[in-house]
């Protein structure tokens, strides 16, 4: 099956992707064109539902699309690198804009990095009089570019523009500054259609993994009503819920006998319904509109087995968080949860690295609950913690918090650096820096 791309560029620039994209035949590109960047927000809404990867000409339009617009696809954008100011170091040359005494240039130039640009004036022994950079940042904008421009060749600091952004450099022409613009090289739009490739195989596969979720009703929440008839009520308000859930993610249900009700779907419904497995909508309406108790685990897997045993596996972490929790165990092994929480972290149970192997032995803790706590550290930045941080954020008992964080300590990878008073009275709790950067392993957050 072809990957579905939509290509976001300038009018006049579309034509050399679409034509290095025939040397990708598993890609199928549609080029939506725009004459100003603004115009990217309306057409990405129009291409939502049929795109696998969105594909953009440069960082600006992709970084306006990310902040305004939900979207659960790959996001990719045309990085503008220090080898496509060649060309336009060639077209200036051939313009004659440098001084003829000692071949010098004053000049402002966008997007790139400083250290980039410095590279190539020194590798084609250009003589700079003088230099303003404006480098990308997010939320800079094309009229923040243009003016940074066009103010310094007002004032005549600068004899000539150089420009990543077609809008700038067209407002430029008009306004006759003189100005070339950067673009990226071939091989600059090979490497990215590369990864737009494998981001749409990986998108496409996950797509199709079997996602089986195991919902779990605490019987006696069902049954401590006073009246019977409340509990059927019970039942078919519950009963009414899934079946419109099932409907709307086209899931298959298993409705058994215990307090267990499965339902079969695939990772890119669960991921869409979960926006990117941020919350999850459907245990939020059992436990507070129901007024059941119940826990959630979703597991993924190429075969019906494998996501059923990462599902388990998931509501097992679920029911150890505390009632109204849902975890989501991928096919490679990592947990994702509580869904919803505050305090959500990404780790995994497993790891290939010997060293971290090792020291988990050596201190009495498991390779998962090392990365459980560099997930939880990386992701709230909190390296300063105490065991009640750490029982609220695993779920767990202060005393098992307590003994985890005496085992860190005495494998010299936490260290006591002072204490806090409880609001109310109590003794001060202990506080424990986590040196993370001895942890041989990290786990890397998308």
């Amino acid at each position: 099956m072809k990957i579905q791309v939509t290509l976001f560029t300038p009018f006049d620039f579309g034509s050399e992707i679409v034509s290095e994209a025939q040397h990708f035949p598993e890609l199928n590109i549609k080029t939506c064109s725009y004459q100003d960047i603004n115009q990217t927000l309306e057409l990405v809404h129009q291409n939502k539902e049929t795109t696998d990867v969105f594909l953009f000409a440069g960082p600006i339009p992709y970084q306006i699309t990310r902040e305004q617009v939900e979207i659960q696809k790959p996001m990719i954008y045309l990085p503008h690198t220090g080898t496509s100011l060649y060309r336009a170091f060639f077209q200036m040359l051939r313009d004659n804009r440098y001084k003829e005494k000692d071949h010098s240039i004053r000049f402002s130039i966008d997007i790139l990095k400083k250290e980039e640009i410095l590279d190539r004036l020194h590798e084609l022994e250009i003589s700079v009089e003088q230099l303003f950079i404006k480098e990308y940042q997010i939320n800079l904008t094309s009229t923040d570019i243009m003016m940074f421009h066009y103010d310094l060749w007002k004032r005549k600091q600068v004899e000539v523009v150089l420009t990543c952004v077609a809008s700038v450099y067209n407002q430029l022409v008009s306004l006759g500054v003189p100005c070339y613009r950067i673009i990226p090289t071939r091989s600059t739009i090979r490497e990215c259609l590369q990864r737009v490739q494998l981001e749409g195989k990986s998108s496409q596969l996950s797509g199709t993994q079997l996602a089986i979720g195991i919902i779990w009703i605490d019987d006696f929440s069902m049954r401590q009503s006073s009246a019977e008839y409340e509990v059927q009520r019970k039942k078919l308000g519950l009963q009414q819920v899934l079946i419109d859930y099932s409907e709307e993610i086209q899931a298959l249900i298993n409705w058994s006998d215990r307090d267990e009700i499965t339902f079969v779907t695939t990772h890119g419904v669960i991921e869409k319904s979960t926006h990117n497995f941020r919350e999850y909508p459907l245990l939020d309406e059992i436990v507070n509109r129901l007024h059941l108790k119940a826990n959630i685990g979703i597991g993924f897997g190429r075969s019906a087995n494998e996501a059923e045993r990462k599902a388990r596996e998931a509501l097992s972490k679920a029911k150890s968080q505390g009632i109204g929790s849902c975890y989501v165990m991928m096919h490679d092994g990592e947990v994702l949860g509580p869904l919803g929480n505050n305090y959500q972290i990404r780790y995994s149970i497993r790891s290939d690295n010997p060293d971290l192997i090792k020291l988990a032995r050596n201190i009495g803790l498991s390779v998962g609950t090392l990365n459980k706590i560099i997930s939880f550290c990386q992701n709230y930045g909190k390296y300063r913690i105490s065991a009640l941080d750490l029982s609220h954020a695993f779920g767990i008992t202060l005393r098992s918090a307590r003994r985890i964080l005496s085992k860190l300590e005495q494998g010299n990878l936490a260290v006591i650096v002072g204490e806090e008073q409880p609001v109310s009275r109590g003794r001060p709790r202990q506080l424990y820096n986590i040196n993370v950067e001895l942890i041989p392993d990290t786990v890397q957050n998308p």
